[in-house]
Parts: structure tokens; C-alpha cells; sequence
């Protein structure tokens, strides 16, 4: 099932109704980066490419901290 983006808070609501019945429910929302490079004319394949790109980039940051951390424990590096 489809949706707009202005009634993603209705599709949560729905997935969690159906999920009380025991129904398995993913809600896939693109997010500010893929709605932009959709609306600039990217092709499926390079917003395939660049979701992969974000998947080895979270990876990366979890195989170094453990999933446990993720992303939360990557701090800049201190200026000298």
C-alpha cells in the first residue's frame, strides 16, 4: 500500500494496529536525501547505489564501535 508523505503518521498508526494482530508490517519512507536526489532525476539505480553507500557507511561505523553504539560514539576529531 502507497501513501503520501502527508499521511505517513497514519500509516504508523495503521502498521501498528495491524501489527496487535500479529502481521509483520514495514513502512518504507524515503528520507530527506532520497526525496532529493529523486526529485533532482535520479535513476532507481543510482538511488540504489546511493542507499547501498548509506548501508556500507552505517556498517562501517557499527563493524568499528559494535552495533551497539553505532553512529553515536563517531566524534570529530579534535582540532590541534
Amino acid at each position: 500500500m502507497e501513501t503520501t508523505m502527508d499521511k505517513i503518521q497514519d500509516a504508523y498508526s495503521f502498521a501498528a494496529m495491524m501489527e496487535e494482530e500479529g502481521l509483520d508490517i514495514e513502512i518504507i519512507a524515503p528520507g530527506l536525501s532520497e526525496t532529493l536526489i529523486s526529485s533532482l532525476g535520479a535513476s532507481s539505480e543510482e538511488i540504489a547505489e546511493y542507499k547501498k553507500g548509506l548501508d556500507e557507511e552505517i556498517t562501517s561505523h557499527n563493524d568499528e564501535f559494535g552495533d551497539e553504539f553505532g553512529c553515536a560514539v563517531c566524534l570529530p576529531p579534535k582540532k590541534s
